[in-house]
């Protein structure tokens, strides 16, 4: 068995903020208050240099921040989106994922959970990245993934390779378990988004939460939710006990 510990998770930021961004806003959101018996979050890395104009929300909170992107989406004369830059933040994440000891899952916010979507397909069709667990295993068998996603207010990826790869992750019956947080007031990446991309998953568990584009504050019924997923995610490693109880 297993030695009792916090699970571990990659965060990943959102669209022109960064990895200080996102553990302040996890900060201001209370997870570790909420969590962090059970989980211990790592926001790193950092994307490329922002390409464009800041978000004003962003720029507004985070005035004196450096600014960063997974990639920046464009299209081809034909109408194609392209992300430029996402081969270079996959890799990137890949690295990070594997350079520190055990890391169990990965979060991802906005345009980090869909980057996150991405990471978990290509586990499941090449074994490569931190879901390459999820290679040939179908859910509930022995083989089933262990490493866990976490996408909060994302979408699907647009581009023609992503899409070919979520149909072959769906082909091969991708177990990766999944916990999608989905703001019913989120303007920015609306509900139904959040919905097809938790529907990519075989083994996933939505919350809901009454705001926006936002990392949520966890309470009521979708503290109870969240919880249970990560509880579940301790009992699979044989984790019986939250290690503040240790």
């Amino acid at each position: 068995m297993a030695e009792p510990r916090r699970l571990r998770v990659l965060c990943l930021h959102s669209f022109r903020t960064s990895s200080d961004i996102l553990r302040t806003q996890m900060e201001i959101a209370g997870w570790e208050q909420s969590l962090g018996d059970l989980v211990e979050f790592t926001c790193a890395p950092d994307g490329h240099p922002a390409s464009g104009e800041v978000p004003k929300d962003v720029a507004a909170f985070f005035p004196d921040a450096e600014y960063y992107e997974w990639w920046n989406a464009t299209k081809t004369e034909d109408g194609i989106v392209e992300y430029r830059g996402v081969d270079a933040s996959l890799e990137r994440v890949r690295d990070a994922f594997f350079a520190a000891d055990a890391f169990d899952g990965v979060l991802g916010f906005s345009q980090g959970a869909t980057l996150t979507t991405v990471l978990a397909a290509k586990g499941a069709v090449e074994g490569w990245g931190p879901f390459a667990d999820a290679r040939g295993g179908a859910s509930g068998s022995e083989h089933a993934a262990m490493t866990f996603a976490v996408c909060v207010g994302g979408m699907l990826a647009r581009t023609p390779a992503a899409r070919d790869l979520y149909a072959k992750a769906t082909a091969a019956g991708a177990s990766t378990p999944s916990l999608h947080l989905i703001g019913d007031a989120d303007r920015v990446m609306p509900p139904s988004f959040s919905e097809r991309a938790a529907a990519q998953f075989l083994d996933a568990t939505t919350a809901r939460h009454e705001r926006g584009h936002v990392i949520p504050k966890l309470e009521g019924a979708t503290l109870e939710t969240v919880r249970a997923f990560f509880e579940a995610q301790r009992a699979k490693r044989g984790w019986g006990t939250p290690a503040s109880a240790l």
